[in-house]
């Protein structure tokens, strides 16, 4: 009798169940994703759901984690690298809007849409946007000490100001994006915004 009170294992990949996931919310945002639009892309019944993550709350929080680990975060160490100078930091910037994987195209980003539809109205998701941001921010901040350092920018620059400039300036050049502004006007900001700062 108690076998009838073992948990059954899992019979799902969660990494893949949240990538999964993690596309439908970046497509759809979080008011226009419906359960059953998480069941179809993650093979899930309702109850497996529910069981693994709580709530379609529960499991978008885990899917904006998912992002800030393996798009944000991976994307600041291949780009912001102390001998990539200002060029990283360009390249960086240029590339949230132009190497976007096709289906994601004028999408945006998962945290900048997130930040836009829900603002602070939920604090448990408000503090991993946060955090992102602050993932983005920190390595903008290294990435221009160096570029400091290496005479690629004025010594005068205060890189902390800079880096959160950037940080507004990838939001902006994001939403522009979904706007379907041209590329070579994004382009242009980005480099005249770094013009500045030689």
């Amino acid at each position: 009798m108690l076998l009838l009170f073992m948990p059954r294992p899992k019979t799902f990949n969660r990494e893949k169940v949240l990538e999964s996931a993690t596309k439908v919310f970046w497509k759809q945002g979080y008011a226009g994703t419906s359960m059953k639009d998480l069941e179809l892309a993650t093979s899930l019944t309702p109850g497996s759901i529910y069981h693994e993550f709580e709530s379609k709350q529960g499991l978008f929080e885990q899917s904006l984690q998912f992002y800030v680990d393996n798009v944000i975060t991976w994307r600041v160490k291949h780009y912001l690298k102390e001998e990539n100078s200002l060029q990283g930091v360009r390249e960086f910037l240029l590339t949230s809007v132009k190497n976007v994987p096709q289906e994601f195209y004028g999408q945006a980003c998962l945290a900048t849409n997130s930040t836009i539809e829900l603002g602070t109205g939920i604090p448990t998701v408000n503090t991993i946007l946060a955090k992102s941001f602050r993932v983005i921010e920190n390595g903008l901040h290294t990435q221009l000490l160096a570029a400091q350092n290496q005479n690629d920018i004025r010594k005068d620059l205060n890189c902390k100001k800079a880096a959160h400039q950037l940080l507004l300036l990838m939001s902006g050049l994001m939403v522009a994006s979904k706007a379907n502004t041209r590329l070579e006007k994004l382009e242009e900001s980005i480099d005249f915004t770094l013009d500045c700062f030689t």
